[in-house]
């Protein structure tokens, strides 16, 4: 895989409500960049055989994943896979992605900060925003 860097931004999210926390630095991110307005990408990756969202009602989670993404003037893009991480870098490059949003490890602790070092690994060139 060829290493690029772009000027796009992507949030990576999951299916937690609190995710438009992060679209929302998305969009100030964007802001910040005047009338040169680089891309914005929303992206859900989940693994082969789970569930998309942590909602018992996928669908209205996946419709308000859509909606943020919406008004922010997103793509939203939710993908399945074997390799999270992987796929998210295969994303990055083909997309040309600048910057990375991500959520701090919070309640998930050790596992979010292993899950974003290995992405920064695989993707050292990108400049990682953690929240």
């Amino acid at each position: 895989m060829e290493k690029t860097t772009g000027s796009g931004i992507m949030v990576c999210v999951t299916g937690q409500r609190s995710c438009e926390r992060l679209i929302l630095h998305g969009v100030k991110r964007i802001e910040a960049c005047g009338e040169d307005r680089p891309p914005l990408y929303i992206v859900h990756c989940v693994l082969n055989g789970q569930k998309f969202m942590n909602s018992p009602d996928e669908a209205d989670a996946i419709d308000y994943l859509f909606t943020c993404a919406q008004y922010a003037g997103a793509e939203l893009t939710i993908l399945r896979t074997d390799n999270v991480q992987e796929t998210l870098a295969e994303f990055a490059h083909e997309h040309g992605v600048g910057v990375i949003i991500l959520g701090a490890p919070g309640e998930q602790g050790e596992h979010n900060g292993k899950f974003a070092r290995s992405l920064q690994e695989l993707l050292p060139e990108i400049e990682f925003d953690i929240r």
